[in-house]
């Protein structure tokens, strides 16, 4: 019985340490996926100094 409880225990802790990592693995995915987004924002918005989204959407609704 002891055996069987033993089992039990260690099938339990390699459960929550697999979920741990891949909790932690998800995190840091997120994390540097954020990052990079970031990185590529910035990038475009030195690009489109003057640009105005909502001038731009006026004029081509005026030309429809």
């Amino acid at each position: 019985m002891q055996k069987h409880l033993h089992e039990k225990n260690s099938d339990t802790l390699d459960l929550v340490e697999k979920r741990f990592e891949i909790m932690i693995g998800a995190k840091l995915i997120d994390k540097t996926k954020i990052e990079e987004a970031v990185l590529i924002q910035d990038k475009l918005r030195k690009k489109s100094k003057n640009w105005n989204g909502a001038e731009e959407i006026r004029k081509w609704r005026e030309a429809q």
